[in-house]
């Protein structure tokens, strides 16, 4: 299915040409999706571009053993190593010398994943996130030269897969300046951050200058969640701020 053709069939199409015209500007309104806003007593979010982000699949190999019959010094724990991983995931990211890092691991599956069963090979996710591609590169080297230590240690083997990567994506700064001029005008508490998660307009500022608009969300942001929520407030300053950016972009000169 083509755009061209679902718009003709839903009675849609218009006298524009289809996908002939390069966009002049991009501009999104989002929750934050996290708690630097409404712990900041901020109104809004100018967002600078979005962090990179780069994500892989670790499968731990090592051999399953009674848990009561097995001393520790004959173990190769597979539960033991993707758990040295994570922790050193936290120390990197404590320590300062990768950036502003972020590391996580959000699935670890131990096989055979019985209470008195030593796992004899984990499948595992480790999540990275910096708005610094250089940095970016040294922590994926030194988690994966680390856990390669942790696995020649305990005697199992490791094998990484990178499921997804995106490097930083930063906004337009002309963008950001009309969206942080209409916050003034508005009256509104703001301060410029970078988004910790992807956006559709990451996707855009690849084909014209982008921006975002952040709103605060109650309960430190938590989005994807039943817990997310904005109030109207929130909502309508965020939907303003957006419709006024959106105006200002359209009037600009070579728009049209």
């Amino acid at each position: 299915k083509t755009l061209r053709e679902e718009l003709e069939r839903i009675g849609f199409l218009g006298e524009e040409p289809v996908g002939e015209r390069t966009p002049h500007a991009f501009v999104e309104c989002h929750v934050e999706q996290g708690p630097l806003l409404i712990r900041g007593d901020q109104e809004m979010g100018v967002v600078t571009g979005v962090q990179g982000i780069s994500w892989w699949e670790v499968t731990i190999t090592g051999r399953a053993a009674h848990a009561g019959t097995t001393p520790t010094s004959y173990r190769n724990d597979a539960g033991l190593v993707a758990a040295l991983i994570n922790v050193r995931l936290r120390e990197m990211a404590d320590c300062g010398e990768y950036g502003e890092m972020r590391g996580t691991m959000g699935v670890v599956c131990p096989e055979p994943g019985a209470i008195n069963v030593i796992p004899g090979r984990v499948e595992a996710t480790v999540d990275l996130r910096n708005p610094d591609d250089a940095q970016m590169e040294r922590v994926e080297v030194a988690i994966q030269s680390d856990a390669a230590k942790f696995a020649e240690q305990h005697g199992v083997e490791l094998t990484w897969r990178q499921t997804a990567k995106t490097a930083m994506v930063p906004f337009d700064e002309s963008v950001q300046k009309v969206i942080a001029g209409i916050a003034e005008d508005f009256g509104l508490r703001y301060t410029r951050l970078i988004a910790g998660a992807g956006h559709d307009a990451q996707e855009w500022a690849a084909v014209c200058k982008a921006g975002m608009v952040f709103v605060p969300g109650e309960d430190d942001g938590i989005s994807h969640n039943p817990r997310e929520f904005s109030t109207k407030e929130q909502c309508a300053a965020g939907a303003n701020v957006l419709l006024q950016a959106v105006l200002a972009l359209a009037d600009e000169d070579g728009f049209r």
